[in-house]
Parts: structure tokens; sequence; C-alpha cells
């Protein structure tokens, strides 16, 4: 059943003669509703909408500069090949026929010479559903070897709750929820849509724990901080469960009937040293057991979580404790607690696990994708496998790649080591909006439309779907969806109507109607009806609670899985195990390097943007005065920070005294776009993930293919 709400087409202000066009923004998964408001002088603007579910007009700066986005001087304009050596800035510009034509030949003769997984595809998050059609496209080709961003973003935190759960919950955050645990979060800085729901919980008397090294506002306002060592996320969830199991705090009735493998947990448990987890986590006892009872003896009670949870090699069994913190306190799918939500979308595809594309190879082809993680339901590639495959696999290489709306040589750990693997690589075709470090490693770049420049539909975070007009056009720059299927259509993977004119125009087959009208089956309606009536939203039902009495919850045994027997047939740890922080080279590199998202930009992405250049105009580093006192540093300087692996970044000195002594806090995916091809924007210089890499240090599996972000042992000097 769908609510049909009142069309909003573009509309003409008599008084003060300007044209308001409304449509969402996609630089982030929210939704965000936006007023484009353009005067009669031809000058745009944009204002949020105060009638916006999910916004409520709000609106973060990214996306007040979409505009700036869009019409940048520096946009890439035209399909480009390189001429000169790779990485040089020697282009030409040639016919959008050519470049799809030459980049489906090289992605073909690559696979006739090397096999089907020789070539790689990998995507970012820069607009909605991309993903989806480079999936089909990897499934088309038969390549494994596909890649995004959620190994650090999302899945360690979804398979780690659903092998304890079966579902990964939302939260049902209102007057009744008694207590909020802030775990690796800033709603401040990211999704700050939430925030409004969020403070009236606590005005209605909700107490609040925030987890995390940094003083954000979350923890300017919890009754409890907790300043964890970065990385050191499990040793303090496995002492918040010491502590309830043994002071008895848990929920003895949901623990008999809803539970397996509780008394195993008890036993692991009880061989653990609680001061010895205390140390980890760098924290005092008093404040952990605060915590945990504070949490045990709330009903209902919540924890909001980050992808701060999701950064290290042992996120999984992170969030696999986080989901037994809410099972033995009685907290899943309760009022005001957390929820299982099961309302089905008005839209398919957004994301790509829909099973049918999914299983359009089988286990068997997926698992001999580059560096295939642990949990087989993470269908695809790491990025750090693809990396040694490029390197090093001389059996199943990889040799070719095409990129589309991603960033590897920002965003990939190792990152002299990403340099190396793209310069080793036969051929690279990158889709993007602006010439990034990436794409000037490229053979072919092909001119990225941003989300304002065509017709789509997106939808926001109250689940409602929306269309999304065409609102400009910056020189001959496509859409992602069709450059993708204008290759899949070349390398005669899509379903097509080949004939002469198509040798002319690559897109000239190409239906976005057809497209979007796939993505909306589930809504019963087609685009066309979507365009006509602007949006569309579920209509409103009555949240059912506790749904595991009567379908128990969706795992093997059909109870929460504390001990997880399909883990042990994995070869993964059944139960989380304590495996403290290194301590190698401690006296070397004393400090904990941690990071954290700014609010002005997405990632790498922004840079060229002089609005949110001027509030974050460098890349900072963040440490206790009397640690820069100790260390000969000044607020200023600028900062090399080595890590333990022998890499080394620069980054603008800044004193915090909230941080405790040995934390150190770095700036993440910075360049300087200005540089143009200096050192590929001083991505060498200045980026995180020169500190960063996927080797193995005993601390975790990556069950999900995460990697170690948090918690890098650095030392500070000013050489």
């Amino acid at each position: 059943m769908l609510n049909s709400l009142a069309a909003e087409p573009s509309t003409l202000n008599q008084q003060q003669d300007e044209k308001v066009t409304m449509t969402s923004c996609a630089l982030c998964g929210g939704g965000c509703q936006l007023k484009v408001i353009e005067s009669f002088d031809g000058c745009q603007k944009i204002m949020g909408d105060i009638d916006d579910p999910v916004s409520q007009g709000q609106l973060c700066r990214k996306g007040r500069n979409a505009l700036a986005i869009m019409n940048h001087p520096d946009r890439l304009t035209q399909p480009l090949m390189r001429i000169g050596q790779r990485g040089d800035g020697h282009w030409q510009a040639v016919s959008w026929q050519e470049a799809i034509n030459y980049t489906a030949e090289r992605l073909a003769q690559t696979q006739q010479q090397w096999g089907d997984n020789s070539v790689f595809l990998a995507y970012g998050h820069s607009k909605d559903f991309i993903n989806t059609q480079l999936l089909r496209l990897a499934n088309g080709m038969n390549t494994a070897n596909i890649v995004g961003p959620e190994t650090v973003c999302w899945a360690p935190t979804k398979l780690g709750r659903e092998y304890t759960l079966g579902y990964s919950p939302c939260h049902d955050i209102n007057e009744q929820t008694q207590c909020i645990m802030f775990w690796g979060v800033n709603k401040y800085h990211t999704r700050f849509s939430e925030v409004k729901t969020l403070k009236r919980a606590l005005k209605a008397g909700a107490s609040s724990i925030c987890i995390d090294p940094q003083k954000t506002k979350h923890a300017q306002q919890a009754d409890l901080w907790l300043r964890v060592a970065p990385g050191a996320d499990l040793s303090l969830g496995l002492a918040m469960l010491k502590v309830i199991i043994e002071e008895d705090l848990y929920d003895h009735d949901f623990v008999a009937n809803w539970c397996v493998g509780f008394e195993w947990l008890q036993q692991q448990l009880s061989c653990y040293s609680f001061e010895r987890l205390v140390q980890d986590a760098q924290l005092e006892i008093g404040q952990i057991q605060d915590a945990a009872r504070t949490y045990a003896q709330a009903k209902p009670a919540v924890i909001v979580s980050g992808n701060a949870l999701d950064h290290n090699s042992d996120s999984f069994q992170v969030n696999r404790v986080i989901a037994m913190l809410m099972a033995i306190t009685g907290n899943v799918d309760v009022p005001g607690g957390q929820f299982h939500n099961q309302e089905a979308s008005l839209i398919t595809g957004r994301w790509p696990y829909d099973d049918q594309e999914v299983n359009a190879l089988s286990q068997v082809e997926r698992d001999q994708s580059a560096g295939t993680p642990v949990i087989p339901e993470y269908f695809r590639a790491t990025n750090q496998g693809i990396t040694d495959a490029i390197l090093h696999d001389e059996q199943n290489p990889v040799k070719a790649g095409f990129v589309v709306g991603a960033n590897p040589l920002l965003s990939w750990p190792d990152t002299r080591k990403v340099h190396q693997a793209l310069k080793a690589l036969d051929f690279l075709a990158v889709s993007e909006l602006f010439m990034t470090p990436t794409a000037m490693m490229a053979d072919i770049v092909f001119p990225a439309a941003s989300f304002m420049e065509y017709e789509g539909l997106t939808q926001g975070n109250d689940g409602a779907i929306r269309y999304q007009p065409k609102l400009g056009q910056v020189g001959d720059a496509k859409p992602d969806h069709q450059i993708i299927a204008a290759i899949g259509e070349a390398l005669g993977v899509f379903e097509t109507k080949h004939d002469r004119l198509l040798e002319q125009d690559p897109f000239k087959h190409f239906q976005d109607d057809a497209y979007w009208n796939v993505f909306l089956q589930p809504s019963g309606v087609d685009f066309t009806a979507l365009k006509a009536k602007q949006r569309l939203a579920p209509t409103p039902s009555v949240k059912q609670y506790r749904k595991y009495l009567h379908h128990g919850f969706p795992t093997p045994s059909g109870k929460v899985e504390l001990y997880s027997k399909a883990l042990v047939q994995l070869g993964a740890d059944p139960l989380p195990t304590f495996k403290p922080m290194q301590t190698v080279k401690k006296s070397r590199y004393p400090l904990l390097l941690t990071t954290a998202k700014s609010k002005h930009y997405m990632f790498s992405h922004g840079r060229q943007i002089a609005a949110l250049r001027d509030a974050h105009p460098c890349p900072l580093v963040r440490v206790h005065p009397e640690t820069a006192l100790s260390l000969g540093l000044m607020e200023g300087d600028n900062v090399r920070i080595e890590a333990e692996c022998g890499q080394a970044i620069y980054q603008q000195l800044k004193l915090d005294p909230d941080l405790a002594l040995n934390v150190v806090v770095a700036d993440l995916s910075w360049w300087y776009p200005e540089l143009g091809y200096n050192r590929l924007g001083d991505v060498f210089e200045c980026n995180y993930n020169v500190l960063t890499n996927g080797d193995d240090d005993g601390r975790g599996l990556g069950e999900a293919g995460s990697f170690n972000i948090n918690g890098i042992r650095v030392k500070l000097s000013n050489e």
C-alpha cells in the first residue's frame, strides 16, 4: 500500500519571481530534500525543505554546496585518453564512442588472455544504484572481482549482528527509551537528521553513554563518557559483557528461552582477567562497571553505533559482542529499544545485496575473488585483495580495472602499494566528476554527471521514493549508470539492439525509463507515474514488536546465537575471543592513531569546493597539549606522523586537551586538487591510508574484509 503525496513540480513564485525545483541530495545515503531556487537573473541557491520528514529543513554544508560541485570549473567535461606515461597528465579528447569501444576492447582482450577474473570493477558511494549496475556488468563479464567500500563501512556491522541475531537491528528511539549508548558514532557530523529524535528522547529523561576516543558533542552531553583507546572496542565490549553476566544483570527469561551458547560465553568470559580487559581499553574499572550497569538496568535501552566499529580486523567480532549486549539485556525488538524492521522497501537494487544479482555467480565462482573474506555472504573481493593480486598473484593475476565514483589511491589501504598496483595494470578506466589522483593513473577517463544532471529516483531515510529531476548539464558528462550500460552493450554482455547507428552513438538504445522501472517494481508504479507524483511514501504501519515470540529469530537455531556453529564451519571463532592490541615497538611508537570523518567532506570528495575548503583548508592532526610539549611541538607545526610500518605523512598540528595523552587523531582522505599532477595531489604526503595496510596482525580475521584503521602505533616529530 502506498500513500501518494501531492505533486511537487517546479513552481514560480510570482512575488519574488523565483523558480523553485525540488530534488533530493545524493551526496550521501540520507536523501535530504533540496529546494533549488533560481532567481529571475538565473542565479541559483539551495535551501532545505522544512516539510521534508528526513531533514526537516536542515542541510549539511556539503548539501548546501551541491550546485558548486555541479558547476565547478574543474569538472571533467569530455572523455579523455592517455597519450603519455601513466600519471604524467598527458591526454587527448576522444569521442564517447571511441572511449566506450576502446574500454570494452581492452577489457575483453584482458579476459581472453588472462581469464575472467583478470578484470576488477570498483565503485564508491557517489550516486545511488551505480553499484547495482556495476554488479550487473561484473556478472555479465563473469568476474567475481568487484569491490566497494562496505568492508570498512557497514559490512562488519551488518554481518556481525546477522550471525548473532539473524538480522541487523535498527533503533526505535522515542520517549520510552531509558538509555542511549553512542558507540563510535557522531550524528552531528554524519546523518545529522537523526539528532532531533535523539534530543527528544534525552529531553524525556533518557540517560546517555558515549564511547569514543574523542570528546564529540555526544560525549560532551553524556552522563558517562568512556574515552576508549582507539581499536580497543572488543576489549571494552567483552568487559561490559563480563560485568553484566557476573553481576547477574542479564535478562534471565530471554537468555533461557531465546539464546544459544550462553554457558559457553559465560565460561569463556570467566577465563579473561577483567583488569587485563580494562587495561587494554585504557579505561578505569569503575567507568566500565558504571556503563555496563547503566545500560543493563535501563529498560528499554539502545546502542547507536557508527563506522568506527567497522575499522579494524576484529570488527566482525566487535559487532557480535554488541549484538550480544543487546540480546542478553532483553533489548531486542522492543518498544524504545532495538528494532527488527521487516517493512518491505518500495524499491529494489539500491544496494548490491539483491539475491538475484548476488547469486548470478555461484558461491564457488565468488570464492575465486581476490582476497575473498571468511564470511560467504560477502560475495565480492576486498580492496587489499585486489592490490595484492595485481602485484603478486601469478596464478590468478588482475590486469585491468574499471573504477566508478571511487578513489582507491585515497581510500584503499597502503597508498604507496596501491600506487604500485595501478602503475602495474595493463589498462584502467575511471568514471569521475573531477580529475582525482586515481583518475590521473587511468588510460581512459569518463566525465561522469553529478546527481543533478540526470533524471532518476532516490530514496530517503524515511523510506519514501522521490523523483530526481535533471537540473543542468556540464559539458558532455553522462550518468555513471549509462556509462556502465554502454560498456556492457559494447562487450555484448547486456541486452542490446545493435545496429549501424550504435557505432555513432553508444547511448542510442539506452532508455532511462526502462532502467528505473526495474527498480520500481516493488512499488507498483513506473517511472512516469513517479515523475508525475514526485514522491511516494510507504503507508504507515503499526509496529509489531517481539516478533520472535511467533516466528523465532532468523538464525539456523531460531534463537540468538551467542555461540555460532556456522562460524565453526567457516573456520572462524564461534565466540568473540580476546586478543590484546599489539605492544611490539611500543617504546619506539608510543602513540595510538585514529581518524574521524570531517563534516565538511564526503571522504576524499569535495576538496575543490571553496566554501568547504575555507572551512577546513588543510589536514589536521590533533594531540593533547602535554604530549605536544613533551615532543617539542607547537600548534600549527607541520608534523611528521610515522607508523611502525615505516611509512609517514605530514599534517598540521592542532591541540586538543580532551584527548588521552597517548592518542593521536589525524584527518583522513586528504589530497590537494590544486597541485594537479604534482605527486598526484600530494597523496603520499598527507593521506591517512599511507599508514594503513591489509596485513594480518593477529588481532582479527577480518571476517567481512575489514582492516586496521584505528589503533595504529605511531610517533610524532617535526622533522
